[in-house]
């Protein structure tokens, strides 16, 4: 039995392309489904006129936030689960994205990584970076790129 890691954002082209990766891997794996918090970033209010941009941070507060992330995602993935059946591990992890995404490969043996794409042109990917991008060149194991556009059946649910 393979184990197959799905790193998700929770977005619902997200859970789109989840869906169309386990029709076309089939379902007798060992399924992880990964969701990747991104650090918080939470400054510090300003005390004085010249502190308009202050560079202290709140750790207090970013803890609060990446909690009420790891609840929402937590959330996410149970959703997720419903949705593809499959009695996936869910795992919670916060970070940079593409390499949690690596190292948590690694670290659950994963044969096969599947990771979505938005398909934003190469700007775009320039000034913001790109998950499918990084776990392509640095994963541990091969990765299934799944194009992020709505599904025609998905369509037709959002109109009425």
């Amino acid at each position: 039995m393979s184990t197959v890691l799905l790193a998700t954002d929770g977005s619902d082209l997200a859970t789109s392309a989840m869906i169309r990766s386990v029709e076309l891997l089939g379902r007798d794996h060992e399924f992880v489904a990964l969701s990747v918090v991104p650090h918080a970033f939470a400054p510090a209010a300003a005390v004085t006129p010249m502190d308009a941009h202050p560079l202290v941070i709140d750790p207090s507060l970013e803890d609060e936030i990446e909690e009420e992330d790891k609840a929402a995602s937590a959330a996410e993935l149970r959703a997720l689960d419903d949705v593809l059946g499959i009695g996936a591990r869910p795992l919670i992890e916060v970070g940079d994205a593409g390499p949690v995404i690596c190292r948590v490969a690694a670290a659950v043996g994963a044969d096969v990584i599947v990771v979505g794409s938005h398909g934003h042109g190469w700007l775009q990917r320039v000034f913001l970076g790109s998950v499918s991008q990084h776990v392509l060149n640095h994963a541990p194991c091969p990765v299934l790129v799944m194009r992020l556009e709505p599904r025609p059946d998905d369509a037709d649910q959002g109109e009425g």
